[in-house]
C-alpha cells in the first residue's frame, strides 16, 4: 500500500498516512514523528489536546507506537507496543 499525501491531523504540516489494521491510518509527519488514529478520532480533530504533538514524541522515546482514539471521557492517546 503506498502512502497518501495529507496534511498532520495535529499540526497540519504536509504529512503522509497509510491504511492501518482495522479502523484507523498510521501518519508519518516530519514534526511529530510516527502515530496512528483510529477513524472516529479523525472525526474529532477539534477535540484533539494541544498537547498532543508532545504526548506522542514522549510515547515514542519509550519505544511506543502512539494510537490516538476516542474513549466515553474524549481524544485519548495511549502506547501501542510497536
Amino acid at each position: 500500500m503506498l502512502p497518501e499525501p495529507v496534511n498532520c491531523p495535529i499540526c497540519s504540516a504536509a504529512a503522509e498516512r497509510i491504511r492501518a489494521a482495522l479502523r484507523g491510518y498510521r501518519y508519518t509527519c516530519p514534526r511529530c514523528g510516527t502515530f496512528c488514529i483510529s477513524n472516529s478520532a479523525l472525526g474529532c480533530q477539534q477535540d484533539i489536546p494541544p498537547s498532543a504533538r508532545d504526548d506522542v514524541r514522549r510515547l515514542r522515546s519509550y519505544g511506543h507506537t502512539p494510537q490516538i482514539e476516542v474513549a466515553r471521557d474524549g481524544v485519548r492517546i495511549v502506547p501501542v507496543r510497536g
